[in-house]
């Protein structure tokens, strides 16, 4: 058993080291789990939140004592302070565009939540601003930058098990279930411009990132009248195929295939998703569509950051175990967005509850995995563009093509036909 120690994150002397200073655009989900659920791994960072902007005086109130720090509930306000170096944007995906404008003309950098936008047209609008000005702009909030999925990329890039062959990415979740808006969900197309970012970055990043074409159809949710999830297929320019199916109607979690470990690394309840589906039924049934609505938004601001915090409202939408003698992890474990399976030319890789199986000539290895996953990361991938000049893989035009690929699923699927991609980058360590 080796040990892959992963890049991510600086080594620094919290002595002598500058410190990074974030403002938070919107103190929603996103920021949520970065300032609650996440903040152990992130509070060892050389990162500092400084400042907030919202729009609700509660979560305003509760950032400012428990940060100590500026809110706001003006962007332009906030970006104007001396004591903010980046801005992160966890705003409403439509609002991206014109945040990212607003920090870029301060000098701010930026980290923007996935999608970047939802047109490759936003993003390069966003692309130009940040250029101008001489910002950076860097692509969050990713799956593909989770530990094991960047070890997974440092085997094959090290050429070990030959070329990339074959991706198989796989997931099943209850994520329309959840008390999501209806504008939201047909906004996003289902999920497939919410969390089908994580699935297209993984497979592009672990396939050297430049698709050629896609050949995608998707299918409907009848509880919430929208897309219910997608397959397609996708190649690259250096011969790989990746295989991605995605359904997030609920009912069925594919986390039976992770060793019950959920996108965050906790042990994932099998009996969450026909509960909060369950819910979800019952609500739509019981209120009138304008009363649905209604209670539908007042849900979703009671599980943001500064909302309620009562173990019902979190079983009840799948945030809690439900199941009587549902033992959960102890401590989380790594990370696993479904299931993925490499298959290269002399072997294949898979995640573990440590890291990595590789699969190849000589049997089987574990290879323990360490290092900060998904939002740790990404912070520390500003921090170094920032303080040590080093430029990261996943910036704007990395995203540009993230949000392309998105965009081409659903024009395969409403069209019947492959769809060629042209605004594509290279990872750029594929072996010789």
């Amino acid at each position: 058993m080796s040990v892959l120690a992963q890049a991510g994150h600086a080594q620094h002397d919290s002595a002598t080291d500058k410190i990074l200073r974030i403002g938070i655009v919107g103190l929603g989900q996103a920021s949520g789990l970065v300032l609650n659920w996440e903040r152990q791994d992130i509070r060892t960072l050389p990162i500092r939140f400084t400042a907030a902007c919202d729009l609700r005086e509660d979560a305003l109130a509760q950032f400012a004592k428990e940060y100590d720090a500026e809110v706001y509930t003006d962007v332009e306000a906030m970006c104007r302070s001396t004591n903010v170096d980046a801005v992160y944007i966890s705003s409403p995906h439509e609002l991206h565009l014109e945040h990212t404008l607003i920090a870029a003309r301060n000098g701010k950098h930026v980290l923007c939540e996935k999608p970047l936008s939802l047109s490759v047209e936003e993003v390069d609008a966003m692309i130009a601003a940040c250029d101008k000005h001489g910002v950076h702009l860097i692509a969050a909030h990713s799956h593909a930058m989770d530990a094991p999925i960047r070890a997974m990329r440092e085997v094959i890039a090290s050429g070990r098990l030959g070329p990339v062959r074959h991706i198989n990415a796989l997931n099943y979740n209850f994520f329309n279930a959840q008390p999501w808006p209806t504008r939201e969900l047909q906004m996003w197309h289902g999920d497939l411009y919410n969390q089908g970012p994580h699935q297209m970055d993984i497979i592009r990043y672990l396939g050297g990132g430049v698709v050629k074409s896609v050949r995608a159809h998707t299918w409907w949710d009848h509880l919430r009248n929208v897309e219910g999830g997608y397959s397609a297929y996708i190649e690259f320019a250096n011969g790989a195929a990746a295989n991605a199916l995605f359904d997030w109607r609920g009912y069925f979690d594919s986390t039976c295939y992770t060793f019950n470990a959920s996108e965050g690394g906790w042990a994932q309840d099998p009996g969450s998703g026909w509960f909060v589906r369950d819910n979800m039924k019952k609500l739509l049934a019981e209120k009138s569509p304008e009363d649905a609505e209604a209670e539908l938004w007042k849900l979703k601001n009671d599980l943001r950051y500064g909302g309620i915090n009562d173990n019902e409202s979190f079983q009840r939408w799948g945030y809690a175990p439900v199941t009587p003698g549902f033992e959960p992890f102890a401590e989380p474990v790594q990370p696993f967005f479904g299931l993925i399976i490499v298959a290269c030319d002399r072997g294949i890789i898979r995640q573990s509850l440590e890291g990595l199986y590789i699969h190849g000539d000589n049997g089987v290895e574990e290879v323990v995995v360490t290092g900060h996953s998904g939002r740790a990361a990404e912070f520390m991938q500003v921090y170094d563009a920032v303080f040590n000049d080093t430029p990261s893989f996943h910036d704007g035009r990395w995203g540009k093509g993230t949000v392309e690929l998105c965009q081409a699923i659903e024009e395969s699927a409403r069209e019947g036909r492959p769809i060629d991609l042209k605004y594509q980058v290279a990872v750029g360590d594929e072996p010789a």
